[in-house]
């Protein structure tokens, strides 16, 4: 192939020769700016994580950038407003392999749904990027075919740049000597000459091996778009995991940072099964509990609101207000507003619905194994919280068959998460038995200060009581007026006896309610 550049004169007529002298950029493979507090959060969450460093380093020995692209979708999972570096300042394998790989991340489907438990959450996206990242070290081989044309073109096309550069780099200093003196050496015009053929040289192989990249990079867009979804739908997945832990087992359930009680605490979770699978359930039930707390009043159907005089404006009627919108009838209001005489709403007071202990008897057969127990453990756990929030006793009284029951003490402002988390993962497993827990709930009643308890019952099973034995219980009931509630976990099986009917002063059954709507009644009840 002819070289373009034969003398010295084809040089200093050439592009290279009229370009500005311009410094050497330094690229980088961050396609996203942090800031100085965004980055010392990541290099914290990222500290002593040896898998996230076992990741890099092979993927990084395949391509150059990847490590990079870490942080990049840490970031745009958790900043408020992720921002892109220039795209001048990125290393030609970030243009071509991070920055397409974010750009199918932000214009995802599942995108905006992580984005919003991620964001502004450490835990969560943190996780969520290690995820992310780790499935798709898994597929970088293909990626990077689909993304380059062949396996090694981006590596080829940061080689080529770096050439190109430095051979422009090489030919600059060379005209900046013609510039300074007009050197007439025969010897510096044929290095000039080779320095200008061999930067146009790599500037056309780069331009060939970036064309070829971005035609391949178009072609198989969907199939790139394929494993990127693949891999957001694991982020996701681990993001809600994280969220549902921390949600269901945290004395801070809102507190989603990387502290060691939170790292501690999910290392805890994922090695159970049980408890895995009672965070499904118990965060949502926490977030109706909290509801709840937040509506704690209690109004009759059909209630008439009485009527006061005063300022406050939030609960003024809306024809007094109406008077702020004419000029004629504002001095009016105004005067009424100064006097305190604006017709309001009188505030209605909460009604505290409930002051005695509270006990939870759990059937822990073997036919409640798996999603009753986790359901069941749920509600008894939820409980617990309403408990600990009024300064209640609380008792939880595992049970199976006769004479097999566990009885998990709370006393107010004393359980810790440990203490929870031992009872969760507590299953006895056999046959059912009514009379055991209902002795041991009377036994707590007598014994250990539970006067008045408030008992929720909560079995899958038929178990039927003597007569005699419910006569007693009926006069036990009646002389220490305590009342309990029934829930039949019949979702499979609704035409099932009413085996609670006798001794239940109120009965749920899962046959007809859902059992968020059973812990919904449960939490108002008591709140």
């Amino acid at each position: 192939m002819l070289k373009p550049y034969q003398t010295i004169e084809d040089v200093l007529a050439s592009p290279w020769a009229r370009q500005p002298q311009a410094e050497r950029m330094e690229r980088t493979d961050r396609v996203l700016r942090s800031t100085k507090l965004e980055n010392n959060i990541y290099h914290d969450l990222r500290a002593e994580d040896t898998a996230m460093d076992e990741i890099e380093r092979s993927a990084g020995e395949k391509l150059r950038s990847f490590p990079a692209l870490s942080q990049d979708v840490f970031q745009s999972f958790y900043s408020l407003m992720p921002r892109r570096n220039d795209e001048e300042a990125l290393s030609s394998a970030a243009r071509k392999f991070n920055a397409p790989i974010l750009e199918h991340i932000t214009q995802s489907e599942e995108y905006p749904t992580l984005k919003e438990v991620c964001e502004g959450r450490e835990l969560p996206a943190y996780e969520a990027a290690a995820e992310f990242v780790s499935a798709a070290s898994d597929e970088l081989d293909e990626l990077m075919r689909q993304l380059g044309g062949k396996k090694d073109a981006l590596n080829t096309l940061e080689k080529l740049k770096q050439a190109q550069e430095a051979a422009a780099q090489w030919l600059t200093g060379l005209l900046e000597q013609y510039d300074a003196s007009h050197p007439d050496d025969p010897s510096w015009n044929r290095d000039v000459i080779k320095a200008a053929n061999e930067a146009e040289s790599k500037r056309r192989q780069v331009e060939a091996v970036a064309k070829l990249i971005d035609n391949s990079a178009m072609q198989s867009k969907a199939a790139v778009s394929g494993i990127v979804r693949h891999a957001l739908s694991a982020a996701s997945e681990k993001a809600e995991e994280v969220q549902s832990i921390i949600g269901a087992w945290s004395n801070e359930p809102g507190n989603l940072q990387r502290t060691p009680e939170n790292k501690a605490l999910l290392e805890r979770v994922r090695a159970s099964d049980i408890l895995r699978d009672i965070a499904k359930y118990l965060g949502r039930f926490r977030e109706i509990f909290a509801q709840g707390k937040r509506n704690g009043y209690a109004h009759g159907r059909g209630e008439k609101y009485s009527l006061e005089l005063g300022s406050d404006l939030s609960r003024a009627l809306t024809s007094e207000l109406a008077m702020l919108a004419a000029p004629e009838t504002l001095p009016l209001f105004l005067r009424k507003y100064q006097r305190r005489q604006i017709k309001q709403y009188r505030r209605r007071e909460p009604i505290y619905k409930g002051a005695g202990a509270m006990i939870c008897c759990l059937d822990e057969s073997g036919s409640t194994a798996g999603e009753c127990a986790a359901w069941g453990k749920a509600v008894a756990l939820t409980l617990l919280d309403i408990a600990e929030s009024e300064g209640r006793k609380f008792a939880l009284i595992h049970f199976s068959g006769p004479g097999r029951f566990q009885t998990d003490l709370f006393l107010p402002k004393q359980a810790t998460v440990e203490d929870k988390l031992r009872a969760a993962e507590t299953f006895l497993d056999g046959g059912t038995d009514f009379c055991t827990p209902m002795n041991e709930a009377l036994r707590l009643m007598q014994e250990e200060g539970f006067d008045n308890a408030d008992i929720v019952f909560i079995t899958d099973g038929e178990c039927l009581l003597p007569e005699e034995y419910i006569s007693n219980l009926q006069k036990e009931q009646s002389a220490r007026r305590f009342t309990i509630t029934g829930i039949l976990l019949d979702q499979g099986n609704a035409g099932m006896d009413f085996s609670l009917k006798p001794f239940c002063q109120n009965i749920y059954r899962t046959s007809e309610l859902t059992g968020e709507a059973i812990v919904r009644e449960l939490v108002n009840g008591r709140v």
